[in-house]
């Protein structure tokens, strides 16, 4: 994948307010505290199905990771990843 179809994916997985609440709520690695869905979806108060839907997306485009503990599976951000995304466009916008 180039670099402007993995900035795409990124920008399109937080072009949704609640996925940016869901960043806003998750911690920022799996040792803070990371947050299981029955949780996070009655701080969003959203279904589970849905909140399931955004959590892949994020996902997907490699902003969140999970770890499964039994039959539960918590989430938190991918601090890393986001700050090389982000400090990687911020340099191709800069060199165009």
């Amino acid at each position: 994948m180039s670099d402007v179809e993995q900035y795409s994916t990124v920008f399109k997985a937080l072009s949704a307010p609640v996925r940016l609440r869901l960043l806003g709520i998750l911690p920022g690695d799996d040792r803070e505290g990371a947050l299981c869905v029955c949780n996070l979806a009655e701080k969003l108060g959203i279904s589970q199905p849905c909140l399931s839907h955004h959590l892949n997306i994020l996902r997907c485009a490699g902003l969140v990771r999970f770890k499964k503990d039994g039959c539960s599976t918590f989430y938190f951000v991918d601090r890393s990843y986001v700050e090389r995304q982000l400090a990687g466009f911020r340099k191709w916008m800069v060199e165009r």
